[in-house]
């Protein structure tokens, strides 16, 4: 989106990688896989802290991983803390899924308002 400022075009300011690692939770507790895919780059890689790849970089993977969990409808998410740190959000939450629950500290990186890539710290 577009809009003109003294004269001159000026591109929308991109979001705010709370607000995008927000809306990645909203999206996760509603099972919502096009919303929460939205979010993410073309390139996205998971990791196991601190550089532990979780299979193939891409969108299409984590499609692989979470539309089957999503359309059990038997999983979320609950934010405990979060810290902010330029483009780095860093959440303490809690992921439900088939009843057990598991801590985990995630490192969200958000560039252009998209996530590029996210590093989890299990318990």
């Amino acid at each position: 989106m577009f809009f003109c400022m003294q004269g001159a075009l000026a591109q929308e300011k991109p979001a705010e990688p709370i607000a995008i690692v927000n809306a990645r939770m909203d999206a996760y507790n509603k099972h919502d896989i096009n919303a929460f895919l939205k979010l993410y780059s073309n390139d996205i890689q998971i990791f196991t802290f601190p550089n532990i790849a979780l299979g193939a970089k891409g969108k299409d993977h984590l499609r692989g991983i979470f539309e089957p969990m999503f359309k059990e409808g038997n999983v979320g998410v609950k934010i405990h803390r979060q810290i902010v740190q330029g483009r780095y959000v860093i959440n303490d939450e809690t992921v439900s899924y088939g009843g057990k629950d598991q801590k985990y500290v995630s490192i969200y990186e958000v560039q252009q308002s998209l996530i590029t890539s996210v590093q989890f710290v299990r318990e």
